[in-house]
């Protein structure tokens, strides 16, 4: 697929969701951690490496979780990357809910050329059956290609129910609590978001990144970075 002719950059790129992901059975126990049996799914791709273009550190999404009934004890969330920015470490804090009182969350000191994701929030609903997570992200520079995670957490302890307040910014695959939106409702959503319909060189420019680039652009490394169907990479094309 060839790249559209004067899309509207400007306006189109730094709102685009290419993809949504609702949660996955880990099946394959990719945090190798038995105490965790399923993972939700996030990517930010910016291909002029200008993500997240802010001053740091930003939350990236909050998720609430119901408690299980019968659940107690403590139960992990593991942050893992299924992508990075080319020549910055990953640093992936995992973080102990405790399911009977108050969790403690702890936020990483900033290190050179590393991307830092961590809880930055974990506290109980006013009734204490839901636990309310935000996810942070830090780094020593605010402008790289983009990062991809999984998030992977135990669903006999801890039901994912919402997931809100997604950093949206550059093109990104958002984390959903529930099955993914279709191509036409994201469309309208990119649509609503610049108050206008999408011009054709628009939607050809949408179905590049959607169905194109994120599968011409996997990992090169590991060649295993994916979302649902779609494969992540923060190369460029």
């Amino acid at each position: 697929m060839t790249w559209p002719q004067n899309p509207d950059w400007a306006t189109i790129l730094p709102k685009l969701p290419v993809a949504t992901s609702p949660p996955n059975d880990d099946t394959d126990d990719l945090d190798t951690d038995t105490d965790t049996d399923s993972f939700l799914l996030a990517a930010w791709v910016s291909i002029l490496g200008e993500w997240p273009n802010q001053t740091l550190p930003i939350n990236l999404m909050t998720l609430t979780f119901n408690i299980q009934s019968g659940a107690s004890g403590t139960t992990p969330i593991n942050i893992m990357t299924t992508s990075s920015a080319a020549g910055f470490t990953f640093d992936g804090q995992n973080h102990t809910v405790n399911l009977d009182g108050s969790s403690t969350v702890n936020i990483p000191s900033v290190s050179s050329t590393t991307q830092h994701v961590y809880v930055s929030s974990s506290t109980k609903s006013a009734d204490g059956t839901q636990e309310i997570v935000t996810i942070g992200y830090n780094s020593d520079d605010t402008t790289v290609t983009g990062i991809g995670l999984r998030i992977h957490y135990d669903d006999s302890a801890l039901q994912l129910t919402d997931v809100a307040n997604v950093f949206e910014t550059e093109l990104f695959i958002r984390p959903e609590s529930s099955s993914g939106a279709s191509r036409d409702e994201l469309i309208a959503q990119a649509s609503g978001r610049v108050f206008r319909t999408m011009n054709p060189e628009e939607l050809e420019l949408f179905d590049y990144v959607a169905k194109g680039y994120i599968e011409d652009n996997p990992n090169e490394t590991t060649r295993d970075s994916y979302v649902g169907n779609y494969q992540f990479g923060v190369t460029g094309p």
